[in-house]
């Protein structure tokens, strides 16, 4: 049962199928990419570019310069005997993978040969047991651990660094971890192993009516237990709540031996542990099974488009939307910059006949018309419940809009930016190749500052 239609359930996780230089996997690629010429074409007038396009090709995985491998035969051996030996891996390929996350930064690295440290070894344990011997192992022969979940942190999260009183690191893949537990329909509880990606959990509470609403954009090529590790985001938790608030307990393994915490209502008597773990980035221990809070699958999904005659209106909507009570589950604001490229990048996913262009004519026409100029704001807001939730929450929704002089233009611009959402890191992959580079930078401010940073930056 494939609920969300904009989610590819069927991705290919192994190893040797994932791009060692670029987003996702082989066999998963950009939706618009049968477009790239149009699309770089209207980058190149964005940016004032008159010139062609220079090609910055990547190296070829074969003239990566690799050190040597920092561990011996017999420590190798060693690791052989815990999980197995065809379980750890010190191919080029896999110490490549191993070594760096997702940013544009890595990428840049990776490609022109500049990445610094790698990986010795990769290990894939099955279970708790095999971590903590392996963990156990580490401490004994001075080695430094690094957990692996997708490999899709962009804040350094998996650099192969040591300490110098260490003499090597080795990755810990829990890309084995990947299972099901336990699903409570009656408490609403799911328990996975660690290592299982976003599209396998949905999967596996979809086809039983349930779903976790915890959608990060990275959602195709990041785990379980990398959202809890990097206390993640989802890009509807005003619906469903971050992830620390979805997580119900947790079990890590460290070189002492298992700690769980949680699994119990919320208290008033001293911290709460699920807290001091959710956004530890591994510092603490292994991450090696999460239980959480999970949801039913809405009856209505209603993702809208919505323009307004600038950012000062925009940001005022949104500021009163929030505050009115409803739970939208997901209001995203573009600023006049951002809004433009984002219609000029649909505009350019879709045919370039004359019947599409006399239907952008119109469109532009009918936005001029309603006090849309050229530099209006576009917000996408959506909302998950039940229909008498969601009929509620857009009488609300739409009376807000003409407060601030919007226009509502119905769900087809939501539509498309769910089809989307997952999707786009895969446009870095085709732009990168033409010098253009692309990265985000995640801050929070309060309302009374937003237009003082959004000036700065």
């Amino acid at each position: 049962m494939a609920y969300y239609h904009e989610i590819k359930y069927d991705i290919n996780y192994a190893r040797e199928q994932q791009r060692w230089n670029a987003w996702g996997s082989l066999d998963h690629d950009f939706l618009g990419r049968d477009h790239m010429p149009r699309i770089l074409q209207l980058i190149r007038q964005e940016l004032d570019v008159t010139s062609d396009l220079s090609r910055t090709p990547s190296i070829s995985i074969e003239d990566v310069r690799l050190p040597g491998i920092r561990l011996k035969e017999k420590e190798l051996s060693e690791l052989h005997g815990i999980v197995g030996k065809s379980h750890v891996r010190s191919d080029d390929q896999d110490r490549i993978l191993h070594s760096v996350g997702q940013s544009y930064f890595d990428i840049i690295r990776l490609r022109t040969n500049t990445v610094k440290h790698f990986v010795d070894a990769v290990a894939y344990p099955l279970d708790d047991k095999e971590i903590h011997k392996i963990l156990s192992w580490c401490e004994k022969n001075k080695v430094a651990l690094v957990p692996y979940g997708g490999g899709s942190s962009v804040v350094g999260g998996v650099e192969a660094i040591k300490t110098g009183k260490q003499k090597a690191v080795i990755s810990l893949d829990l890309s084995r971890l990947n299972r099901p537990v336990m699903l409570d329909e009656y408490s609403r509880l799911a328990e996975f192993e660690a290592g299982i990606y976003g599209p396998q959990l949905e999967e596996f509470l979809n086809r039983r009516g349930f779903t976790l609403g915890h959608f990060p954009q990275s959602f195709e090529y990041s785990t379980l237990g990398g959202w809890v590790a990097a206390r993640s985001a989802g890009q509807q938790s005003n619906h469903y709540g971050s992830i620390h608030k979805l997580v119900h307990a947790l079990r890590l393994v460290t070189s002492s031996g298992t700690v769980q915490v949680g699994g119990y209502p919320s208290s008033a008597t001293g911290p709460d542990l699920n807290e001091f773990f959710t956004g530890s980035e591994g510092l603490y221990g292994v991450i090696t099974s999460v239980t959480v809070k999970v949801h039913r699958l809405p009856e209505e999904r209603r993702y809208f488009g919505i323009f307004f005659p600038d950012f000062k209106r925009g940001v005022e909507f949104v500021r009163e939307v929030s505050e009115e009570g409803g739970e939208l589950s997901m209001v995203r604001l573009s600023d006049p910059a951002e809004s433009r490229l984002l219609g000029l990048l649909g505009q350019a996913t879709k045919s370039n006949g004359i019947i599409q262009k006399i239907q952008n004519a119109i469109q532009e026409l009918i936005l001029k018309s309603f006090g849309q100029p050229e530099g209006r704001c576009m917000v996408i807001a959506g909302i998950d419940g039940d229909r008498e939730y969601a009929n509620r929450l857009e009488i609300l929704l739409r009376g807000q809009i003409r407060k601030y002089d919007g226009f509502f233009a119905g769900q087809s611009p939501g539509k498309r930016w769910m089809r989307t959402r997952f999707n786009m890191p895969f446009l870095r992959n085709h732009i990168m190749e033409s010098n253009i580079g692309v990265d985000t930078l995640e801050t929070a401010t309060t309302y009374g500052r937003i237009h003082e940073l959004h000036a700065a930056v």
